[in-house]
């Protein structure tokens, strides 16, 4: 059958709606995207509005490029495509200390690009700063009364400047993610009021650097608060509680760190740096004596501290269903089983290293008591340093730890841990660990039922090992796979 040459001449441009071309290209990665836009000026612009749905990363060495894509006439309608930008300038900015007019001038021009850019992404949605563009804000103060649409926004740290360079942004903020440095006169400083204007829509508030005073202030539509680095009579480590149940009413999820640090091996014998106990045992006693005058969260679902000591201090007193402790150190040990008599939680993780000397202290986390009466689902992650991983002890403490228990279902994590202090390891340095992580998933079935074994009351023994995760289902008292 020979097809007429009027149909053969026929575009599937013009057989397939604006709609369904834009919903095809959604499937297409950004390198494909980038390949269709080459091909006719048709595919150009339905690529193009894909293409600038997704992060935009602006640097010093592509911001003129980008520009010019998005000025497409002088009439800047592709920035209405932007959702998300995020501003990094740390490693191509120039030096600051130089006397180079030039120098200077390039990051003159770069923050009039921004303010070009920002000023006709009336739709963005999110905007995230890195160091250096926090640091050079000046482009903000003229597009922030612009941002209207405005959802998310990130900025690694808030000098005063900055602040007072977004005093015109009244956008509909549901998430601010921020690091607050000295501001008003004060080395510490208080957000609660600097977040008003947002008051009615922001839900996710994630910040650090701060202390918490005035809890005049309420957000109640605040689900997720995560808080980072707080400071008590302007001692770093502490924190009142008073204040951020009174402004965070309804919160859901808490994270907290009190003094945040990077896990290492060493901070089992010595623990944090940070720690002081006289202001540790200070704000817990005060946290507890004020939440069994005014009670605590009700909403409160879920609480992941950085340490244990974190959640010491909270003195929460009230049934939390999920714990999560990203640290414990031996002289901490005891507040373990402090920590779950206040939360009662029905699911408990815990992460430690896998070291013998850690290792040997698992059955002593916690003993069998009316904390634990509830505990159901226990999970145990465990960071690899060495390519040595004694797993039989791993199983023989575990289910020590278990046995009198009712834990129904047990999640065990191993993972490599690849840095040292601020050094990541090399590949040559992790390869070791690589291959023990590769017998011990060789052994998994064996591990499972180990489990199973021990510990009767297990209905799901979920095992991760490196990137590979077995799961197997249990009938109660028996080793056998349901």
């Amino acid at each position: 059958m020979q097809v007429p040459d009027a149909t053969r001449r026929q575009s599937c441009l013009n057989i397939l709606n604006w709609d369904v071309l834009v919903h095809m290209v959604t499937f297409l990665p950004r390198q494909d995207l980038s390949r269709l836009m080459k091909t006719c000026r048709a595919f150009h612009a339905v690529a193009l509005r894909e293409f600038l749905h997704d992060p935009i990363e602006l640097r010093a060495d592509n911001i003129l490029s980008f520009y010019a894509c998005i000025q497409g006439g002088q009439d800047f309608q592709r920035a209405l495509f932007l959702r998300e930008l995020v501003v990094s300038c740390s490693l191509s900015r120039p030096r600051y200390r130089s006397h180079d007019r030039t120098e200077r001038g390039d990051c003159e021009q770069m923050a009039q690009l921004l303010t070009h850019i920002l000023q006709n992404a009336r739709l963005l949605k999110k905007l995230r700063l890195d160091w250096a563009a926090a640091g050079y804000s000046r482009y903000l103060h003229e597009a922030s009364p612009t941002l209207v649409s405005l959802e998310e926004l990130t900025i690694p740290f808030v000098s005063q400047s900055l602040w007072d360079d977004l005093e015109q942004l009244h956008a509909p903020l549901r998430r601010i993610c921020a690091q607050f440095g000295p501001m008003l006169g004060s080395p510490v400083v208080d957000p609660l009021p600097l977040l008003e204007r947002f008051q009615a829509t922001l839900q996710d508030v994630d910040l650090s650097g701060v202390q918490f005073c005035d809890g005049s202030t309420q957000y109640p539509a605040v689900r997720r608060l995560s808080l980072s680095d707080c400071y008590s009579d302007f001692l770093l480590g502490g924190v009142d509680v008073a204040p951020l149940r009174r402004s965070f009413p309804n919160i859901s999820e808490l994270s907290f760190s009190a003094a945040r640090v990077h896990p290492e091996a060493i901070q089992w014998l010595d623990g944090r740096s940070c720690d002081k106990p006289e202001l540790i045992e200070r704000c817990r006693r005060s946290n507890k004596h004020w939440q069994a005058q005014h009670g605590g969260w009700t909403h409160l679902k879920r609480v992941s501290v950085g340490h244990v000591v974190d959640l010491y201090m909270l003195g929460l007193e009230q049934h939390i269903p999920d714990v999560e402790i990203a640290m414990v150190s031996e002289g901490t040990l005891r507040m373990v089983q402090d920590v779950l008599n206040d939360t009662l939680p029905s699911s408990l993780s815990i992460s430690l290293f896998a070291l013998d000397r850690i290792l040997d202290c698992i059955p002593r986390l916690f003993s069998p008591t009316e904390s634990t009466r509830s505990l159901s689902r226990f999970a145990l992650t465990l960071r690899c340093t060495k390519p040595v991983i004694n797993i039989d002890k791993v199983i023989a403490n575990v289910s020590a730890l278990l046995a009198p228990l009712r834990v129904e279902h047990l999640v065990l994590c191993l993972r490599r841990w690849d840095t040292v202090g601020m050094y990541f390891l090399s590949v040559d340095d992790l390869r070791p660990i690589d291959i023990s992580l590769v017998h011990i998933y060789g052994r998994a079935d064996s591990i499972v039922k180990d489990f199973a074994r021990n510990v009767p009351t297990l209905r799901t023994v979920t095992l991760i090992i490196g990137r590979e995760v077995v799961e197997r289902h249990f009938c109660v008292g028996d080793s056998k796979s349901c």
